[in-house]
């Protein structure tokens, strides 16, 4: 990976960077830079012509009750309990490694920083939050950066969900663009992303001062 360190960026910035391949976590960004290999490929989903498939729309109704609001980041104990018990049960289920997730290391995380677009997206069921999403909402663009949920959801196809319900924000809102961040054809934790269509994928990671080319897949 090739990283920067941002304390702040404006929109416009972002908007640039991110069709060039960058993506965002905190105050970091990053994009793959292996010089014999391109499997990592950035992906991002058409969001005005977008039509959910039949699946996608089960999992959207399975979801019906969840209530969203989207506002910006915040830290509370509801997040850092989600956040531990989300991990707890990737860790079980994966092999993930798990780390206590602390009110500092999540302010550090997700709050810290001068992101102006940044926005969280609260699933609340029963007024008790049980998905949480971290979403990159610029003029044109945005940037789905991180996606937990109560392990009590999985079962409903949550993270299918999450894309559905951004997709519908940024089609409300009038956003061009949705950045997965990549695709990865031969990994099943990364492969799913070319199920929301239509969708382009990144041609070739380029400098900042040179154009970025998308296309739909072959």
């Amino acid at each position: 990976m090739h990283y920067r360190l941002a304390l702040s960026l404006s929109a416009s910035r972002y908007e640039h960077l991110l069709e060039r391949g960058w993506r965002r976590f905190g105050r970091t960004l990053f994009r793959p830079i292996c010089g014999t290999c391109r499997e990592c490929r950035g992906l991002r989903i058409d969001i005005a012509a977008f039509r959910p498939s039949k699946s996608q729309r089960r999992a959207r109704n399975r979801n019906a009750e969840l209530q969203l609001t989207v506002q910006a980041p915040t830290v509370t104990d509801e997040h850092i309990a989600l956040y531990n018990a989300y991990h707890r049960d990737m860790s079980r289920r994966r092999d993930w490694p798990y780390h206590e997730m602390t009110r500092d290391h999540y302010e550090e995380s997700f709050l810290d920083g001068e992101f102006s677009f940044s926005r969280e997206f609260q699933y609340r069921l029963n007024d008790r939050l049980v998905a949480l999403g971290i979403v990159d909402m610029t003029g044109q663009a945005m940037s789905s950066i991180y996606f937990i949920h109560d392990p009590s959801l999985r079962d409903q196809s949550p993270g299918t969900m999450s894309v559905l319900r951004e997709v519908e924000v940024g089609q409300k809102t009038g956003h061009r663009w949705l950045y997965m961040g990549y695709y990865i054809r031969d990994c099943p934790s990364m492969n799913y992303k070319n199920r929301f269509q239509p969708h382009q994928i990144l041609n070739n990671y380029v400098a900042d001062d040179e154009p970025a080319v998308w296309q739909p897949p072959e």
